[in-house]
């Protein structure tokens, strides 16, 4: 076969495997097995039957295929495997079927494949031996790997192997050889494992693998990414603090204000929060003026999270008084963050460090901003103020608070106190108004029965789970935990039943 020939046959190959897409394409849509909703629900059926049975039993039929794979049907298992066969066996057979590999006899004229430019002829000869059983063993590799491990579409080879299982066994092997060192700290306080020379070797060495993309090489953030060098810690800078926030990690979430406040009141408010850590001249004072009143009240009532003073509240609100910005303090940045509201989310390393590497991690990490290494006091967490600056609003604000303080600590018959005796408009108007409150996108507004309708179909128990433990960008709690559960779940049906629900 010249040249010509086997292009014609690569043309052939391709355009067979052009039909086959056409076919796929068609097929999915005037077949309903195909049909993402249809297999979803099957599956969730089967798997129901499954765990009522409790059996282990699986039997992955062709409805159920995509249960193990990504494709939305098994026809695409099949296409690929088939593709991948019969790519071999056509790369195979064009190889073999070709002298490729004689020399001709001695004496004989060696042909030419009929190309010829400028009187420059190209030459038909033979594939050099050394070449052509080279790619005998390359193909012959091909095969055996795919027998042998997974590449054709379901089939998961003769060993079974997954990347999943390899990462196992590497970190268990890892586990035991290095498993007893990290344990050797497992029981030593904080402080002293701040200040072990090899403690803070083995912590350095797991923050720069996991840590400073984030935090960077220096621990001191960037943009967006907290400095863990400073004091200023958001969610709590004592040790307990710094091992949940590694553990479990944490969503941070300022709303956005531009549309509830209008470009003049992103301004005026932004001009307020400047005069709270920076010098006369740097601000504009009328702007500041009528942005305190928007603070304190509505429709931002920004002290709710920030504090009356703009002090902060650990865990819900940064503090604004002391010039450490995470978005940045300048005018520009600060009305970008009032009129667009920021996201951030600190990953849960729970699930990937163990317990011995969490401690580690945790002493590093205090000792970052603790460079004295004394033994660590827990401090009591800032409770939100009470005392909002003068204005109707605020002064309902501050009765409420006033009504039921939120720092005091509830005495034990209180503590035991049934959901029932929770006030849950009072926490409402209180912590959950500045958010719930005002038209805010992506936060359902209280009242609004579109908003809510969705979120209602997932049943009483889920929505006081979210609420509680925290959902995509809303914060544990509304990020005040100093609130009990049943202050939460009170709050949570004050707000379903106001927007159409019955809780």
């Amino acid at each position: 076969m010249d040249i010509n020939g086997i292009r014609a046959l690569f043309t052939v190959w391709i355009f067979i495997c052009f039909l086959l897409v056409l076919y796929i394409v068609f097929n999915r849509r005037n077949k309903k097995n195909y049909d993402d909703a249809a297999n979803s629900i099957l599956l969730k059926t089967k798997m129901r039957k499954i765990r009522k049975a409790k059996t282990v039993n699986i039997v992955i039929t062709e409805q159920t295929m995509n249960a193990t794979s990504q494709f939305t049907s098994n026809f695409w298992n099949i296409y690929i495997a088939v593709i991948v066969l019969l790519s071999f066996i056509a790369l195979a057979w064009l190889l073999l079927s070709q002298n490729v590999v004689k020399r001709p006899k001695k004496g004989e004229e060696v042909q030419t494949t009929g190309h010829e430019w400028d009187g420059i002829a190209e030459y038909d000869n033979p594939l050099p031996r050394w070449w052509f059983w080279l790619y005998v063993l390359t193909w012959l590799f091909g095969i055996g790997y795919l027998v042998m491990y997974p590449g054709v579409g379901d089939y998961k080879g003769l060993l079974k192997w997954t990347s999943h299982n390899q990462y196992e066994k590497e970190v268990k092997k890892a586990d035991e050889q290095y498993g007893k060192l990290y344990a050797k700290f497992a029981d030593m306080p904080i402080e002293k494992v701040a200040k072990d020379p090899q403690a803070k070797q083995i912590a350095q060495n797991l923050f720069n693998t996991y840590c400073i993309q984030c935090h960077g090489s220096d621990a001191k953030g960037s943009k967006g990414f907290p400095n863990l060098t400073d004091s200023d810690w958001l969610w709590g800078g004592d040790p307990d603090k710094i091992h949940e926030t590694i553990e479990k990690g944490r969503v941070a979430t300022m709303p956005a204000w531009g549309p509830a406040l209008g470009e003049e009141g992103v301004k005026d408010v932004a001009h307020y929060v400047m005069s709270l850590s920076k010098p006369k001249g740097q601000y504009d004072e009328e702007r500041a003026a009528r942005g305190q009143a928007l603070f304190s009240g509505p429709p931002a009532n920004c002290f709710t999270c920030h504090g009356d003073k703009g002090q902060g509240i650990q865990g819900l609100g940064p503090n604004l008084t002391d010039d450490v910005w995470l978005w940045g303090g300048t005018q520009k940045s600060i009305i970008e963050t009032i009129t667009n509201g920021r996201s951030s989310q600190m990953p849960a390393w729970g699930h990937f460090l163990d317990k011995d590497k969490l401690h580690i991690m945790t002493a590093y990490v205090w000792g970052l901003s603790d460079k004295d290494g004394k033994a660590p006091v827990k401090k009591a967490e800032p409770a939100p103020a009470a005392e909002p600056a003068p204005s109707a609003p605020a002064e309902a604000a501050q009765a409420a608070s006033e009504a039921k303080p939120a720092a005091a600590e509830p005495k034990a018959e209180e503590k035991a106190a049934p959901a029932a005796k929770a006030d849950g408009k009072q926490v409402y108007e209180t912590v959950c108004a500045a958010c719930h409150g005002n038209a805010i996108p992506g936060i359902p507004h209280v009242g609004t029965k579109a908003d809510w309708a969705d979120r209602i179909k997932k049943g009483k128990d889920t929505l006081h789970k979210h609420a509680i433990e925290g959902f995509n960008t809303m914060p544990a709690k509304g990020g005040r935990g100093d609130l009990s559960d049943d202050e939460v779940k009170a709050a949570v049906d004050y707000m379903v039943n106001q927007s159409g629900g019955k809780f």
